[in-house]
């Protein structure tokens, strides 16, 4: 995590600097903000630093009284899916408070963490965690999995805590055994459900949590100069075609010739993932049946671009399989492939 560290007082500034040194031993990236040794002088308003810090930082550590931490970042809360982590610590370092963004920001255990280098006490009031229950938005983050409606969370944590047990479906293997609170026979109204597609079966899992692996790759074949927004519209046009979550992508790939293509990079940035590019004569060695075409093999040297690249890098990246063929969109082809995956409890 990159989390900054700020303190008002003298003593404040020792912890600070004791608490700095236990993260950065493992392995965190800490800068501390304050008036002492080892400490950068503010160079701007409390609240423009905190804006800073929630943009820039995954983590920030308040070391002083909570008001301060809650009046400072009251304007720039948006949300648990994107607020970094907050904590708050007194001066002496006895009580480590979680304060924001618990779990999928990671707030509390940074708390526990924070504690523990202190020789303090963790605070944590999340339900599920005091009461030792699942909790279905750290399974999604130790997973690696998007959560396609945030307030679904609440649902299953509320049903969870009722002592109710939910239901839970995957389109994917599954390795391991269900916590207690889940079951693939709950007949029940709230539950989770493992997927990339981007609705549930009515009737099963429409009411479902939706839990979305990132794990496809777009194979993407656009002649030169193609607008973002043309590529943004044919893949949406393909995913929206086949019921496929854009929540799934992991990343894209096209032909070498296309490494700088603008709107392909563009694309990528947008999205939020790598953007994978591959020789002619590689993309000609990756095995399958593919669709040719003579006008695609004149331009660029190889007879399919979009799933010949898709392939090639699920292969590169652990294995996989093609599971959309080339599809022509606002004069954009798009191929989706899926990497190997299971769900690992």
């Amino acid at each position: 995590m990159r989390i900054a560290v700020i303190c008002f007082t003298e003593s404040g500034a020792s912890t600070a600097i004791t608490l700095m040194e236990g993260l950065l031993k493992e392995g965190e990236l800490c800068e501390g903000f304050g008036k002492g040794p080892g400490l950068k002088p503010l160079t701007s308003s409390l609240g423009e630093w905190t804006k800073e810090q929630f943009i820039e930082k995954d983590g920030i550590v308040f070391i002083g009284a909570m008001g301060i931490a809650v009046r400072s970042i009251a304007p720039y809360i948006k949300g648990k899916a994107v607020d970094p982590a907050v904590v708050v610590l007194d001066d002496q370092g006895r009580f480590s408070i979680s304060v924001l963004s618990g779990h999928l920001g990671g707030a509390n255990e940074l708390a526990e963490r924070s504690a523990k280098i202190t020789g303090g006490q963790a605070v944590i009031t999340t339900a599920t965690d005091i009461h030792g229950k699942f909790a279905a938005d750290l399974f999604a983050k130790r997973l690696g999995l998007a959560i396609s409606e945030l307030n679904m969370v609440k649902k299953v944590s509320a049903a969870v805590l009722r002592g109710e047990t939910v239901g839970f479906y995957s389109d994917f293997p599954i390795d391991g055994s269900l916590p207690e609170e889940l079951s693939f026979e709950a007949k029940a109204d709230t539950g989770l459900y493992i997927t990339i597609a981007d609705s549930g079966e009515k009737g099963k899992t429409d009411h479902f949590l939706r839990l979305i692996p990132k794990i496809l790759i777009l194979g993407i074949g656009c002649r030169k100069n193609t607008s973002v927004t043309a590529i943004k519209d044919g893949v949406t046009r393909v995913l929206k075609e086949h019921n496929i979550s854009s929540l799934a992508i992991a990343g894209c790939a096209s032909i070498d010739l296309k490494k700088e293509e603008e709107g392909l990079c563009e694309f990528a940035r947008d999205t939020g993932v790598p953007f994978y590019t591959y020789p002619a004569e590689i993309l000609a060695g990756t095995e399958g049946e593919f669709t040719s075409s003579s006008f695609v093999k004149q331009i660029t040297g190889v007879d399919n671009v979009c799933e010949r690249a898709a392939l090639c890098c699920v292969k590169e990246l652990g294995g996989g399989k093609l599971i959309i063929k080339k599809e022509a969109a606002a004069g954009v082809t798009v191929a989706v492939a899926v990497l190997d995956w299971k769900v690992m409890i």
